[in-house]
């Protein structure tokens, strides 16, 4: 056999080591993901840091669009527990080994590198330097969240999951030594419906009003009050594990599945307008929002999207949005620091001209994603696919 060509070489190299290709519909569901967050991202350091003037009417309706990031706990909830249920049906264990490997050189490098080159080109309040090594060990989540507190603040997501790889495996545990399914979904439930408990035990029983950001900072980034979320996703992986067969059988007839789209589209309605119950109730509107409205809204799409054949998912699986979901790890960890040093000072310099922020804000969110996506390739290439064939070899 002929020793592979330089060319065919190169193009190896720089070649995507694609996702996973079990469920095509959720790739466009996570690029639509991807885009929510940053477009959030942009109104918010626009806005609310550097004091870019934008319409308050469209700021509200941006920071409106915050349930990307619930999306993405939730497939990691389904993705995570569908391997491990995987795992179960097919060698009898979790083969717990394999499963931390796997993530470790999976999440880890990337993120540790971006940390790292921040943390040396970025100079450093004594508040980011006492802070430092908690985000090494993926506890950003409960640290202050302010941009002198931490270097990568947006890294709180992040540490989420990572507490999650930690704890999922006793969860299966216990799932697998229930006797029936009927436990097994009753306690996944009661896991779900806790999260909400949570949240409004800590809201009923704070000393005083609440402020916005007061309740943003004690609800919304804490493993204890949004593990909600990926519990809804597990759930929907042992659903879909077990009934997913005669849920599709199900779902074949049209009143079937406007039952599942019409709640779905309820919660949408509810998510875009928390004001619709009166101002007075928008911060409770937001506990229930933070988690469990999503997640039936979610629960509803995704059921669909894995039993679906229409034009929303043919457009949703197709090949281009595989591609670029594979990038989106990459693209969350530099589109923070892209837009405090690029986008930023460019808004300000075409403000300056007075150029509207009608073409402003939308050529930000372009230029954004597309820088992002570009140093993710880099990575991908550079980082990412090296630690797979780690993984490849530690965890085989």
């Amino acid at each position: 056999m002929s020793a592979p060509t330089a060319p065919a070489t190169l193009r190896s190299f720089l070649s995507l080591d694609l996702l996973d290709n079990r469920y095509p519909a959720l790739h466009g569901l996570r690029v639509l993901a991807i885009v929510t967050v940053v477009q959030f991202h942009i109104t918010w350091i626009f806005f609310g840091e550097q004091g870019i003037w934008l319409d308050q009417d469209f700021v509200d309706h941006s920071l409106t669009i915050f349930f990307g990031m619930d999306l993405f706990f939730m497939l990691s909830g389904f993705l995570i527990g569908s391997i491990l249920l995987r795992s179960l049906q097919l060698d009898g264990t979790q083969n717990i080994k394999r499963f931390y490997l796997r993530r470790i050189f999976r999440t880890f490098p990337s993120y540790y590198i971006v940390l790292t080159v921040l943390a040396l080109a970025t100079t450093l309040t004594m508040a980011q330097r006492h802070h430092l090594p908690y985000e090494y060990l993926y506890v950003t989540n409960f640290l202050p969240l302010g941009r002198p507190e931490v270097i990568m603040f947006w890294g709180w997501s992040l540490g989420l999951e990572e507490q999650f790889y930690l704890t999922v495996p006793i969860l299966f545990f216990v799932l697998h030594r229930l006797g029936n399914d009927r436990r097994r979904i009753g306690l996944l439930i009661a896991l779900w419906a806790s999260g909400i408990a949570v949240r409004l035990f800590i809201y009923l029983h704070h000393q005083g009003p609440w402020t916005d950001l007061a309740l943003y900072g004690a609800l919304y980034f804490r493993t204890h009050t949004r593990f909600d979320t990926i519990a809804a996703g597990i759930l929907l992986a042992f659903v879909q594990n077990r009934y997913g067969d005669a849920i599709g059988l199900w779902l074949q007839h049209p009143r079937h599945r406007a039952m599942l789209a019409l709640p779905a589209l309820g919660c949408v309605w509810l998510l875009l307008r928390p004001a619709m119950f009166g101002v007075q109730n928008v911060q409770l509107v937001h506990v229930f929002a933070w988690g469990t409205v999503t997640t039936v809204m979610y629960f509803g799409v995704l059921l669909l999207l894995l039993h679906g054949d229409g034009w929303i998912h043919r457009g949703l699986s197709a090949p281009v949005f595989r591609r670029i979901a594979t990038l989106g790890y990459g693209v969350y960890l530099v589109h923070i620091p892209l837009c405090d040093h690029l986008i930023v000072p460019a808004a300000r310099a075409l403000q300056k001209r007075n150029v509207s922020m009608l073409l402003v804000w939308p050529a930000s969110l372009v230029a954004l994603m597309l820088g992002s996506f570009v140093i993710a390739y880099v990575m991908h290439v550079l980082i990412e696919k090296p630690s797979m064939k780690l993984r490849q070899m530690f965890a085989a």
